[in-house]
């Protein structure tokens, strides 16, 4: 993968791979690699040689269209290693936007947009995000999960690429992540958070939901009212209602 035409090692792909074998779609699809390989190099050559329906969630990072050059920090263990974040549409954009026409109308349209509303190399940025996204719908199970790490740069766009994949009813949630504490632009509010879009293949994917027990300390404190029932709070019910409950 490149970014301006300079190689650069590609973007972390983290992939899960919960069960050799899997019989959730009618036939047995092995995995062909071990659970926590460690790849380098360009992960779309990665992701064409790995078994379709055969990882379970998939986490990836990528660049952020942020046009800027990054290099690691002198005397820290990744020294010397360094990429641009810049892009530049190329012939292999062109061509790649070519084959997506004819297979992912719904894709190209959002591909054509972008490069109508925020020029070449959005648009350039896009497709090499575009060909990889399709693969990993490819090695997912459909009982999988896929968690998309973004920022405001480009996450609108991203976010219609994983529809046209995925369907828009298969978008579960989008999580805000705060990097930073708040802080006070010249003008504007701060930028201080990036976003996880979640995605699964399927409604019936797989969700492992997380319990904690509450401390005594806050008990005491958010239930101070008891009855027969047990601790209790009062609470104004002025929600206007989950999105999709």
């Amino acid at each position: 993968m490149r970014g301006n035409g300079t190689p650069w090692l590609s973007f972390p792909v983290l992939l899960w791979r919960l069960t050799l074998w899997d019989t959730s779609h009618g036939i047995s699809a092995m995995t062909n690699f071990a659970d926590r390989t460690i790849w380098t190099g360009d992960n779309l050559d990665i992701l064409r040689g790995l078994n379709s329906a055969s990882v379970d969630l998939i986490y990836l990072d990528p660049p952020f269209n942020s046009n800027r050059n990054y290099a690691a920090p002198v005397g820290s263990a990744a020294a010397g290693a360094a990429f641009k974040d810049t892009w530049t549409l190329s012939d292999l954009d062109v061509a790649w936007m070519g084959l997506i026409a004819d297979e992912q109308p719904a894709m190209y349209q959002v591909l054509q947009t972008a490069g109508l509303t925020h020029g070449k190399g959005m648009q350039s940025y896009l497709c090499m995000m575009a060909v990889r996204l399709l693969e990993m719908r490819r090695v997912l199970k459909d009982t999988g999960s896929v968690y998309l790490h973004c920022d405001p740069t480009a996450g609108h766009y991203l976010k219609l690429l994983m529809d046209s994949i995925y369907g828009q009813a298969s978008f579960r949630n989008e999580i805000v992540w705060k990097r930073t504490a708040g802080r006070s632009d010249a003008k504007g509010f701060g930028r201080v958070h990036d976003t996880i879009l979640f995605y699964c293949k399927t409604d019936n994917f797989t969700w492992n939901t997380q319990w904690l027990p509450h401390s005594e300390e806050y008990v005491n404190r958010a239930y101070r009212h008891r009855d027969e029932r047990g601790p209790w709070q009062p609470d104004q019910l002025t929600a206007s209602g989950l999105r999709s409950g």
